[in-house]
C-alpha cells in the first residue's frame, strides 16, 4: 500500500461579493481584507517543504489567493477549471432578492437543498457541479499519490469533496465548513481519508 497524498485545501480569501450579498461571478475580486489574508496565507506556507504542485481555481478571487502562496513556495499556480465554484449562469452577480424576483420558480427549487436536479438559469445543475468537483479532486489526488499538494478553491468545490470523502455524498457539502482563507489538511489514501487540520485560521489571528 502506497503512502497517502498529503492534501492541503485552501479556501480563497474574503471577496467583495461577501460584502454585497451577490451570487458570485468570475471576475469578483478579493476585498482589502482578502488581500491581507492572502498575504498571511503566503507567510504560513513559506516554510512548507516538499510541495509537488499548487493548483487553483482560475476564478479571480482564488487565483489572487494562490499567487502569493505560489511566490512563497517557489511554485507557479496551475489553473484547474474543475475547481471553479458552481456556475450561477444568468444569476451570477445578482443578489438573492434579485434572483428571487427574476426567477421565482427557480428560487423555490433552489431553496430545496436536496434537489440535485436544480439548475441555475443558463448555468450548472447541482448534480453536475458535485460530479465535477469530486472528479477534479480525485484526479489531482491520483496524479500526486504519496506526494504533498496545495489546492486553492471555493467553499462549494472544496466542501463537495469533503462531503464525498466523509459523508459518502457530495450533495451534503452544506454540512461542512471552510472559512475564507482557511487551511484544511488531509491524508488521502487507499484506505480513505483523515483530517490532520480542519478549517484552521490560526495564521489570521
Amino acid at each position: 500500500m502506497s503512502a497517502p497524498t498529503d492534501l492541503w485545501l485552501v479556501r480563497h480569501g474574503h471577496a467583495l461579493h461577501h460584502e454585497t450579498g451577490q451570487l458570485q461571478w468570475d471576475g469578483v475580486p478579493l476585498s482589502e481584507e482578502g488581500r491581507a489574508q492572502a498575504g498571511r496565507l503566503a507567510e504560513r506556507f513559506r516554510n512548507l517543504k516538499g510541495v509537488a504542485a499548487l493548483y487553483s481555481s482560475p476564478q479571480l478571487r482564488a487565483w489572487d489567493t494562490a499567487r502569493p502562496i505560489g511566490a512563497a513556495l517557489g511554485l507557479e499556480p496551475i489553473p484547474c477549471p474543475g475547481l471553479r465554484e458552481v456556475d450561477f449562469g444568468l444569476a451570477g452577480g445578482l443578489t438573492i432578492a434579485e434572483f428571487r424576483e427574476r426567477w421565482p420558480e427557480a428560487y423555490r427549487q433552489w431553496e430545496n437543498r436536496d434537489d440535485d436536479h436544480f439548475r441555475f438559469p443558463g448555468g450548472e445543475s447541482r448534480a453536475e457541479f458535485h460530479r465535477r468537483a469530486v472528479e477534479t479532486m480525485d484526479r489531482l489526488v491520483r496524479m500526486h499519490a504519496s506526494q504533498r499538494i496545495v489546492v486553492v478553491g471555493h467553499t462549494g468545490s472544496l466542501c463537495c469533496y469533503l462531503a464525498h470523502l466523509f459523508a459518502g455524498d457530495a450533495g451534503r457539502w452544506h454540512d461542512f465548513v471552510v472559512r475564507p482563507a482557511s487551511v484544511t489538511r488531509l491524508e488521502v489514501g487507499d484506505g480513505g481519508a483523515v483530517f490532520i487540520l480542519r478549517n484552521d485560521v490560526s495564521h489570521l489571528e
